[in-house]
Formats: structure tokens, sequence, C-alpha cells
């Protein structure tokens, strides 16, 4: 047992390969899980692996280190999603780190969903994310925020989060993001202004022929409560930006979204099993 007044810090990780089994069918053939992170028996639909991926404890706390490798080989096919919300506590000193790198090999299909992030009062986190695609590989990505935890009155009153996001198709990097938010910016007054409770998402999809209905399709879901947003890159891919006036508005947009996305790769429309 620590002494008292210790302070626990974790260094989690999460890596995973998937490729094909002797069958060819997907499966992990590497994985290395340590606390506080834990992945759920992988199940599959038609050739498709699931795999549910979680933080085991009550969130992420001050020290926290969790680093995160994905890869998927060519052939193979995976959902890598999270069951619940993960949660960064409040941190009176220091900060709480995800640091995740993603691979994705030609041929192969990697759909990243996770559940919305949540950031406690007093919390202070910062993510660094690099996605590196091959050729020809088939990929969608989700992240989504919440301003805290809205039903305790704690919209807005974490300390700080932090993102530096990367993403490469072949040798050519296609979208690159470095953001930081703090309540008492003026960027946030300007969004407490128009939503007190705004949660925010984005999407980007890449490998697949999106068309110009596809586009709109995605921007027509923009309405007063929950403003949509759709991009091309300079590459065969977009990107998709929410931001709504809480997470019921954000949610249905994202669900709607994320089925139009599957229509363009011409695949099902796999379950993310959270209900």
């Amino acid at each position: 047992m620590a002494p008292e007044g210790t302070i626990l810090r974790v260094n989690g990780a999460l890596h995973l390969v998937c490729g094909l089994d002797a069958a060819g069918r997907s499966a992990l053939t590497s994985q290395y899980v340590s606390a506080p992170m834990h992945i759920s028996k992988p199940w599959w639909e038609n050739d498709l692996l699931i795999v549910n991926a979680v933080n085991s404890t009550a969130g992420l706390f001050s020290g926290d280190v969790i680093d995160t490798a994905i890869e998927v080989n060519s052939g193979a096919q995976m959902l890598l999603t999270s069951p619940s919300a993960t949660r960064a506590h409040r941190m009176p000193t220091g900060a709480a780190t995800v640091r995740q790198s993603i691979k994705v090999a030609s041929g192969a299909w990697l759909e990243l969903w996770p559940a919305l992030f949540i950031p406690h009062a007093g919390s202070n986190y910062s993510q660094d994310i690099s996605i590196q695609l091959d050729p020809a590989a088939r990929f969608l990505w989700s992240e989504s925020f919440a301003p805290g935890r809205i039903a305790s009155g704690e919209a807005w009153q974490f300390t700080n989060f932090e993102t530096r996001f990367r993403l490469s198709l072949g040798t050519r990097p296609i979208a690159r993001e470095f953001f930081f938010i703090q309540p008492n910016s003026s960027i946030v007054h300007a969004l407490f202004d128009q939503f007190p409770t705004a949660c925010h998402a984005t999407c980007y999809a890449v490998g697949a022929h999106f068309p110009d209905d596809l586009l709109a399709a995605v921007s027509d879901l923009h309405h007063p409560q929950c403003w949509v947003g759709c991009t091309r890159l300079d590459a065969p891919a977009i990107a998709v930006r929410l931001v709504a006036a809480d997470n019921l508005h954000l949610s249905r947009a994202l669900t709607a979204v994320r089925a139009l996305l599957h229509q363009a790769f011409a695949r099902p429309l796999p379950s993310l099993r959270r209900s």
C-alpha cells in the first residue's frame, strides 16, 4: 500500500496489431495491454473484427500517461471503439497525457470511433495523435468532446485541453492540427455566447470516392442546434466538424454522419453496442 498522501500515477499501454489469421480472418495477431487499459473479448460482424477498449479505472489523473499503438495489416479489417465516456479528473498539479500512434496498411480498413471525452473541473489534459496511412488504406476516425460534467454544473471549468494531430497518406501530410482550449480564452467566450454547453466533434474519412452529393448530405445535417461543416482534403479524404448545443444534438448528428460515411465506403454499418 502506498504511504498516505502519495500520488499514484500510471503508465498504461494499449498496443494492438490486427492481421489475418491462418484461416484468412481478421484477428489480433499481437497485443499488449497494461493497466488501466483493458480490452473486451473481440467479436466479428461478417469479416470485421470489433474491439472494445476502455480505461478500467475511474479515468485519467495527474501524471498518468497512456501510450496507444494500433496497426492494421493488409487485408485486415477492424473497428476499435469504447463502451463509455473517457474522463479526466481534477488535477491540482500536473497533467494527464495520451499518445496515439496509428498505422494502416494498403488494403486494410480501420475505424476508430471512441465515446465522448469529458474533462472534469480542474483537469489538465494533452494528447498527441499520429496517423500514418499507406496508399489504398481505408480509414474512418472520430473524436468528440464535452465541455465538462454539464449536469454537475461544471461546463468550461477544466484547466486546459491540448491536442496535436497529424494525418499522413503515404509520404504526404494531409491534415495537421494543433490547438489548446482554456476556458478563459476569447474563443471559448465566443462559443459560449452561442452554446453555453457546446459539444464538439471531428471526423476524418480517407480512402474512398466522396461525391459531391455525399458532402451535400453531410452539410444538410446542419441546423440551429448543431452546426456541421464538411470539406475535401488534398487526397481521397474529407473532414467533418460539428459543434452542437449539447451532447444529445451532437450524438444524433454523429450517428447520421457515420451512416453516410459508411455508405460512401460501401460498407455495412456495424453496431457500436453502447446501449
